[in-house]
């Protein structure tokens, strides 16, 4: 995950311009820290990244479905009915006591196990762009491993193949690697078309782009919804940028404190330390800048 600021940027603080020069390591550390406590603390993202989300399907007309990141900058599919596409087994039962297989966010995995010995094979999307592709793949793999495309995805996209399925045993049997088939438009008209029957059976979606809330009519189904998207700043806000900057200038002054000291004497004088034993918070200036960006429809689901 990109942090939310450079070094350079840290280094307009003069608290922190000669921490940028004489320790750039212990920065870039204290930089990344902030960055995830921001996101955590906001419940979002804020660099423009790329997402691949699933939901289950239904209506949403009144209370929409909110995708996790946002503003939204694009929204590059909507696709529902997922199907088997690659079909994979391992018929080296003799040889093999356990073979599985999974998709990864990058690609495929095969994995046997023969005599306790665990063989790991990773088929990259890049390298093997069709289904066909990561067939012929699969199959060169030999050791009982084969592989067979169904019935018309022969040139479908392998990296439409859905991620996190599996761990799977195929030894006893086939396994089928699904994607989602049908590409799902915005409405033309809303909420639906004049004509009742369409109204019944149509699907459709239409998107608050500044919310991340997408209205709409989805087949019904168990994470039967595939969204790809675009999400986030190209630039991250000024305030957002400033509170990490402060955040870590927080990090930095707290490393310095000796947090196991409760009393010192000196002379006639005696310190007593702050009691931090309660749970840490944001300071105050941190959170005034962060709060226009928090999601607080996370929070309260929580």
């Amino acid at each position: 995950m990109q942090n939310l600021i450079t070094p350079s940027r840290a280094a307009q603080n003069p608290a922190l311009a000669d921490l940028a020069s004489t320790a750039p390591a212990y920065l870039a550390s204290l930089i990344c820290a902030a960055s995830d406590a921001i996101r955590r603390q906001c419940n979002r993202d804020f660099v423009l990244s790329s997402y691949s989300e699933y939901y289950s399907g239904g209506i949403f007309i009144h209370q929409p479905l909110r995708l996790r990141q946002f503003p939204v900058t694009e929204i590059t599919r909507v696709a529902a009915s997922p199907r088997g596409a690659l079909r994979v087994q391992n018929v080296d039962s003799a040889t093999n006591q356990r073979a599985t297989i999974e998709t990864t966010p990058t690609g495929v995995r095969a994995v046997r196990v023969a005599s306790a010995v665990a063989t790991t094979n990773d088929l990259p999307f890049a390298t093997y762009p069709t289904i066909t592709a990561m067939v012929q793949a699969i199959n060169a793999l030999n050791h009982g491993w084969q592989a067979s495309v169904l019935s018309g995805f022969d040139h479908w996209p392998s990296a439409d193949l859905k991620p996190l399925q599996g761990a799977t045993s195929v030894i006893l049997g086939p396994h089928d690697l699904e994607l989602y088939t049908e590409s799902i438009s915005p409405f033309l008209s809303w909420p639906f078309a004049a004509d009742l029957a369409d109204e019944l059976t149509a699907t459709g979606w239409r998107l608050d782009d500044e919310t991340g809330e997408l209205y709409g009519r989805f087949r019904r189904g168990q994470l039967n919804i595939r969204i790809d998207y675009q999400a986030g700043y190209a630039t991250v806000p000024q305030a957002v940028q400033e509170a990490c900057v402060q955040l870590v200038q927080d990090l930095y002054q707290a490393g310095l404190v000796n947090n196991t000291l409760k009393k010192a004497t000196l002379g006639a004088s005696t310190v007593e330390m702050k009691d931090t034993s309660t749970s840490p918070q944001m300071s105050a200036k941190v959170q005034l800048l962060l709060a226009p960006y928090a999601d607080h429809a996370k929070m309260i689901a929580r």
